[in-house]
């Protein structure tokens, strides 16, 4: 329901000018919302968590319905539609929550140094028959009946050291319908019995499961995996970003791609015409006509299939941008204002690897993999030791109660005097003492230290990979870069001459110095030029934010940063 409604308010409490207006802001918000974070961090009260086991804890999803597909497009520029697809696209927003799935590790590897506070209350009442002269009571009576009510407490938590500790305080009172006894002796002394008891129990490991370091592991383990998530999710939005630039330049390209088809199809159809006087004249055969018509009718299908690309291109930037409508499920369409520049850019393969290992979001992740690995070998390194563990107990009790008899005086009071008698310390009890458990094979424990072993060396032969990887989408990058550049001034240059030739061709044509196939041919090598030149420049434009994106630094191109991950809160008591 959560994600619903978020989609829901976010589309419909802005318009989309507010939206494209806010994305440009000097850091946009990139992924989930600030408030849908705070939503799911959020813990739900205790009257929610009851109501969910009486009903279905689940809401349908709204059904999609079908409206806003005429709205008028958006016009944006590319930067604008990077912004706005960044904070809107669902498919950017459901992966920004990876990290905040994976930070709960971190929370849950704290967990193991959580207090456990515990109570307990009881009442019991135990009636039995007598058996022998020693349970007989009181004359007549058949049966011996005691009323027992204790009420317990205990506090334990884990250590930083990974020693268990706990204290357990216990009190019992114990009431007996008949006073049982001897010749006049009673063998209770007191009636009600008042018993309290305070212990504190530690167990300590020395060899598995002991240090400072080694208790912490999971807690860096789960901070290693959650830096990698944030690096995953850099490398995941910075690849998506590029995919944007892709489609808003393929929709740029295909634009002026159609005008150049349109405009060459009216060529043809002016040659249509222009053949058709002369035919009347007297100047060209028919079948002149027929191959300027058959040439018209070929352009003209050229036409219709260069629509149909970029109604699909259009399509596409659409869903990607996601620029919010009406409508929660069909985003509205958008209309790039950007034209491609063709402005020369200077850059060294040195440099730009230089800058690709500092930045690149894919080699940080696979660092912090080692490092997690690393620290997951230990883990498991440490359980195939023998255990050893120092474990001891003291404590101390105390009794109060009614005396059933006058030659008893010590002990006569209530339940305080119990308490009094508990903290003086002349009673007590202690004990100590050493456990070892070796476990003969150990199969279990060197498996998974083996295995982790393995994926240590993995993560290790993974980053040079990576590395490796990083250092070949450079290269080509720089080379792609730098041949979409030189092709962009020479297919400017060949636009240029196929321009003037075509012009000298057609008046050549008007006074019968070329024929009609040779015109014809001269205008598609105009379109084929113009065609080509269209492609440099979009594709010089696309190698610029692919050699950003090889590089790492796509990212802040447009000023789009994703938060680090900060410091660890740790509670006080999981500091000791």
């Amino acid at each position: 329901m959560l994600a619903v409604a978020s989609l829901v308010g976010a589309v419909s409490g802005a318009t989309a000018e507010e939206v494209v207006k806010a994305a440009a802001g000097s850091s946009p918000e990139v992924g989930a919302t600030l408030e849908m974070r705070e939503d799911l961090v959020q813990e739900p009260s205790i009257w929610q968590v009851l109501s969910a086991q009486y009903e279905v804890p689940t809401t349908p999803p709204q059904n999609p319905f079908i409206s806003g597909l005429r709205d008028a497009p958006a016009r944006l520029t590319l930067r604008d539609a990077v912004l706005t697809s960044v904070q809107n696209n669902p498919g950017v927003i459901a992966e920004s929550l990876t990290p905040l799935a994976q930070q709960t590790g971190i929370l849950e590897a704290q967990a193991q140094f959580d207090p456990l506070f515990a109570t307990e209350a009881g009442f019991g009442r135990q009636s039995d028959p007598v058996k022998n002269f020693l349970n007989a009571g009181s004359e007549g009576d058949i049966r011996v009946s005691a009323t027992n009510a204790n009420w317990d407490f205990s506090l334990s938590k884990m250590l930083k050291t990974g020693g268990a500790f706990s204290v357990d305080w216990n009190n019992a009172r114990t009431t007996n319908d008949a006073i049982l006894g001897v010749g006049g002796v009673p063998f209770q002394l007191f009636n009600p019995e008042l018993v309290p008891q305070l212990a504190a129990t530690l167990n300590q490991p020395l060899l598995r499961g002991f240090g400072l370091y080694f208790t912490s592991l999971r807690i860096r383990i789960a901070e290693a995996s959650t830096d990698t998530a944030i690096e995953n999710y850099k490398a995941a939005v910075a690849n998506f970003i590029r995919s944007v630039i892709t489609n808003y330049w393929a929709v740029v390209g295909l634009e002026e791609r159609l005008d150049v088809l349109k405009g060459s199809l009216e060529l043809a159809e002016k040659t249509v015409r222009d053949n058709r006087t002369r035919v009347d004249v007297g100047v060209l055969p028919p079948v002149a006509v027929l191959e300027s018509q058959a040439e018209a009718a070929r352009r003209k299908e050229d036409v219709i299939v260069a629509t149909n690309d970029l109604r699909q291109a259009r399509l596409a930037l659409r869903q990607q941008v996601y620029l919010p409508s009406d409508n929660p499920f069909l985003p509205r369409a958008v209309e790039p204002i950007d034209r491609p520049t063709s402005d020369q850019v200077h850059v060294m393969v040195e440099e730009a690897l230089q800058i690709a290992m500092e930045k690149r979001p894919e080699i940080q992740a696979a660092k912090l993999t080692i490092k997690g690995r690393e620290l997951n070998t230990a883990l498991q390194e440490n359980a195939v030791l023998p255990k050893l563990d120092l474990f001891g107990s003291v404590g101390v009790n105390g009794l109060a109660g009614s005396n059933t008899t006058e030659e008893v005086e010590y002990f006569e009071g209530n339940y305080g005097d119990a308490l009094d008698t508990m903290v003086d310390g002349r009673f007590y009890g202690y004990q100590a003492g050493i456990r070892i458990e070796i476990p003969i094979g150990n199969a279990g424990a060197k498996a998974r230290a083996t295995r982790a072993r393995v994926e240590e060396q993995q993560s290790f032969t993974r980053y040079r990979q990576t590395v490796s990887d990083v250092n070949l989408e450079v290269g080509r990058a720089v080379s792609d870069l730098l041949s979409d550049q030189e092709r962009v001034e020479t297919t400017r240059v060949a636009r240029e001459l196929s321009e003037q030739n075509l012009r000298n061709q057609t008046k050549r044509y008007e006074v019968g110095m070329v024929t009609t196939t040779d015109l014809l041919q001269f205008q598609n090598d105009l379109a084929s030029a113009q065609v080509a030149h269209i492609q440099s420049m979009i594709e010089f434009n696309i190698s610029q934010a692919e050699l950003e994106r090889a590089q790492g630094t796509l990212l802040s191109r447009f000023n789009v940063t994703i938060e680090p991950r900060g410091e660890t809160h740790t509670p006080w008591w999981a500091t000791f």
